[in-house]
């Protein structure tokens, strides 16, 4: 073997090693990027479902402002509080919130609604899109 023919050699091996490094470099980057793209979107959901769980009354009039009715029913042992607010046009959106008589700070949000379709938001994302001020990052 000539000395010529070792150094084409020497190129090719060195050539055929950057091509590995740049594929396995390529590899990782996208593998990064797809995991960061789910964390960022569990993240979100961990956000809007925690918003969403979280909601009382009290901090729903907090986040949302004051709302255009606001009754609550003393039915003991339950104390059962409705509150509306306005969503545009005859459209409001109502809020049922229940308790026992004797633990005052232990609201549970029972349902979401639409007035005028009876429309029902059930999950976490629905509520955060019918009404955004309940997203705890705005």
């Amino acid at each position: 073997m000539n000395l010529p023919d070792a150094k084409s050699n020497k190129q090719a091996r060195y050539m055929a090693g950057s091509v590995v490094l740049v594929i396995a470099g390529l590899l990782l980057a996208q593998f990064l990027i797809v995991k960061a793209a789910r964390w960022f979107q569990q993240s979100r959901e961990r956000r809007i479902t925690k918003a969403s769980d979280s909601v009382t009354p009290d901090r729903l009039i907090a986040r949302c402002g004051a709302p255009a009715e606001d009754q609550t029913a003393d039915i003991y042992p339950i104390v059962k509080r409705t509150i509306n607010y306005k969503a545009g046009g005859q459209k409001m959106y109502v809020f049922t919130f229940t308790r026992t008589a004797d633990e005052p700070q232990n609201w549970v949000l029972l349902s979401m609604r639409d007035s005028v379709g009876n429309v029902s938001y059930d999950t976490p994302e629905a509520r955060v899109a019918a009404l955004s001020c309940l997203d705890s990052s705005k």
